[in-house]
C-alpha cells in the first residue's frame, strides 16, 4: 500500500510540475521562460511596454513594482500587487527571463512573510503544494508572466 501511493505521489508531483514554468531550488521559487525573436534590443521592448517594469540595460536586470495579476477563482494574495526581480539572458536569436523574489504587498513594516514561496510551496520544502488551488495560482502567474516578458513577434520556445 505504501509503493501505492509513493507512485501516485511521485506520479502526481510529475504531471504538477509540468503545467507551468515555475521551480523550486533551496526552498525559493524562480520562474523561466525562454522566446524566440528577431528583434535586437530586447531589454530596451521590455522597458518601453511597460510602465511598472525597470530594465537596467548594463546588465539585463530589471525589477517590477506595484504589479497586480488578475486571477479568476485565485488565491486571496491575488488581491494585492506585488514586486518581483528578474534577469534576461540573450544568446543568438532567443532571450530567457528569470523571475526571482516575487513578494506580495502587506500591511507591515517588511513583506518577507509576502513572499510567494509561503503561498505555493510546502512549509520549509522545496516541493511545491499540489492542491488543485494552488495549480490554479501558479497557471495564473505563469500566464501573466508569460505575457509580461514577451515582445512583439517573440514566440515561446526552449533555451
Amino acid at each position: 500500500m505504501k509503493k501505492i501511493v509513493s507512485l501516485l505521489v511521485l506520479v502526481s508531483s510529475f504531471t504538477f510540475a509540468q503545467d507551468h514554468h515555475f521551480k523550486a531550488e533551496r526552498k525559493e521559487v524562480s520562474w523561466q521562460l525562454a522566446y524566440k525573436t528577431s528583434e535586437a534590443d530586447i531589454p530596451g521592448l521590455i522597458d518601453k511596454n511597460h510602465n511598472k517594469i525597470s530594465v537596467n540595460k548594463e546588465d539585463n536586470t530589471g525589477k517590477g513594482t506595484s504589479l497586480h495579476c488578475d486571477c479568476k477563482d485565485g488565491g486571496w494574495y491575488f488581491e494585492q500587487s506585488f514586486d518581483l526581480l528578474f534577469a534576461i539572458e540573450l544568446k543568438d536569436d532567443k532571450y530567457l527571463v528569470t523571475v526571482t523574489d516575487v513578494v506580495f504587498e502587506g500591511e507591515g513594516e517588511t513583506n518577507e512573510n509576502n513572499r510567494l514561496e509561503n503561498y505555493v510551496l510546502r512549509m520549509g520544502q522545496s516541493t511545491f503544494h499540489t492542491t488543485k488551488k494552488n495549480l490554479i495560482n501558479l497557471q495564473c502567474l505563469d500566464t501573466y508572466f508569460t505575457k509580461l516578458f514577451e515582445t512583439p513577434n517573440a514566440e515561446v520556445t526552449t533555451w
